[in-house]
């Protein structure tokens, strides 16, 4: 749970970078002066001059508060931030600055930005900054004026302008590939340029997007792996990175990606579930029917409901009969802890299965545990009269002396009186009249069950 709960610290950052991402339309009148602006701010761009951008600080604590603002780690970065301070110089309003947005305070992050304003009116950082949380906020017209502004304050598309034209874009409708295209030439301007690798992880993400609805599968996952190198952590693209991979057929991976985010915390059962009832069939049909067995039950235990399981249900219930055999065998050669272990296997592939929950109860009993015996043997009962099968052997006799023996009398009488009024043509209505009469009224010595138990061997070999 401790990554679901980072993810919701995020989720403000998430719209740091853009709130039209979650709602596009919102934002759709922008684009024409967001397209004409770029074009302006490439070609600014191309005659920049990184030199002249402002001396960042390289102090571990100033670099470290913006790696934590930059990813959205809003609890680190309360911790950082107040440390950097001192060293920050003109960048520590603008750290407050980003702290306050990703905490949810939109006016405390204004007055930061304003004393910084106030105090590096020439700065290209307040003003990207300024435009990168409006941009946050859907406010792209804003974004777009404090780009404008620092563009003429500073008197150049400094590489700071250039990535927060890129964030501009990146927010803007229809804009993601040239957001992405100068979110890339800002890096290239400066190669050490702080705040980039979540807009870079959101721009690459969207192309994904993008490449996964034209149908390139291949450039999609090149593309999320691309968002992945600069933002390791984000919950939705490592999700579509795992549903491009189930696209194009890397089940192994896929499953195991979503794995580690059900782990994380994120409700993916149902959808999980379905993934692997589609792997199963595929590994299957490809000759790899214990990968495949392995998947189906993986479904199953998500909760993928077992009528719906299609060819799989038939490929299950051999198995069951399959393991049911198997466990039967090591029974007869006194291998136990072997049986019981198949035989819950072989349970868990057909929870139905006569035969499997018979010897199950078997080995359960020679294991001594007499209450997993009893549900076992009361689910052969229950499940053979629902179905109309005469059972070839007397289990409910079976169950009503471990019942007994665990000084359960009452429950083994109603076994009994059970057989007499459901099966009263059933092949052993004697023998279960005559344990009825033998049955004591009040407990007994329990001793005496059990003594009488040992003498007579077993309750009989498990056999169907």
């Amino acid at each position: 749970m401790e990554a679901l709960q980072s993810s919701r610290a995020r989720v403000l950052l998430a719209a740091q970078i853009c709130l039209g991402l979650l709602s596009l339309a919102a934002c759709g009148a922008e684009s024409d002066s967001a397209t004409q602006a770029q074009r302006a701010s490439e070609a600014a761009a191309s005659d920049s001059d990184p030199d002249s951008s402002p001396q960042r600080s390289d102090d571990p604590r100033v670099v470290q508060a913006r790696r934590a603002l930059d990813l959205g780690h809003a609890d680190v970065a309360r911790d950082l931030v107040p440390q950097a301070l001192a060293v920050a110089g003109k960048e520590g309003a603008l750290l407050e600055a980003r702290l306050a947005a990703l905490s949810g305070d939109r006016l405390a992050a204004l007055a930061h930005l304003e004393r910084a304003r106030r105090e590096a009116p020439e700065d290209p950082r307040v003003y990207a900054t300024a435009a990168e949380i409006h941009a946050a906020d859907g406010k792209l017209a804003d974004a777009e004026r404090e780009i404008q502004r620092g563009i003429e304050a500073a008197g150049a598309a400094s590489p700071e302008l250039t990535r927060a034209r890129g964030v501009h874009l990146i927010c803007t409708p229809g804009q993601a590939a040239s957001g992405l295209a100068l979110l890339l030439r800002a890096r290239q301007l400066d190669p050490t340029l702080p705040f980039m690798d979540r807009p870079l992880g959101q721009a690459h993400m969207l192309a994904a997007k993008k490449q996964l609805a034209a149908g390139d599968g291949a450039g999609a996952l090149e593309a999320v792996r691309k968002s992945l190198q600069h933002d390791s952590e984000d919950l939705d693209t490592r999700r579509l990175e795992t549903e491009i991979l189930m696209g194009l057929g890397e089940w192994g991976e896929g499953i195991a990606g979503m794995e580690s985010l059900l782990l994380e915390g994120l409700p993916l059962e149902a959808e999980l579930a379905g993934y692997c009832k589609n792997a199963g069939f595929w590994a299957v049909t490809h000759n790899q029917r214990e990968l495949g067995l392995q998947y189906y039950l993986r479904a199953l235990a998500l909760g993928f409901p077992r009528s719906e399981l299609g060819h799989g249900l038939s490929i299950l219930d051999a198995q069951a009969e399959i393991l049911a055999t198997q466990g039967a065998e090591q029974l007869a050669a006194g291998e136990n802890a072997q049986a019981l272990e198949v035989l819950q296997q072989a349970v868990r592939c057909d929870p139905e299965s006569l035969q499997a929950l018979n010897y199950l109860g078997h080995a359960h009993y020679l294991a001594g545990d007499l209450s997993q015996t009893v549900s076992a043997w009361n689910q052969v009962v229950d499940l053979a009269r629902s179905e109309g099968i005469d059972l070839p052997e007397a289990v409910h006799i079976k169950l009503a002396r471990v019942q007994a023996e665990m000084g359960e009398f009452e429950m083994a009488r109603e076994t009994l009186q059970a057989y007499m009024v459901l099966e009263p043509t059933g092949a052993w209505v004697e023998s279960t009249r005559k344990l009825l009469a033998d049955l004591p009224d009040a407990p007994l010595a329990q001793e005496q069950a059990a003594s009488e138990r040992q003498e007579s061997g077993d309750l009989g070999d498990g056999q169907l």
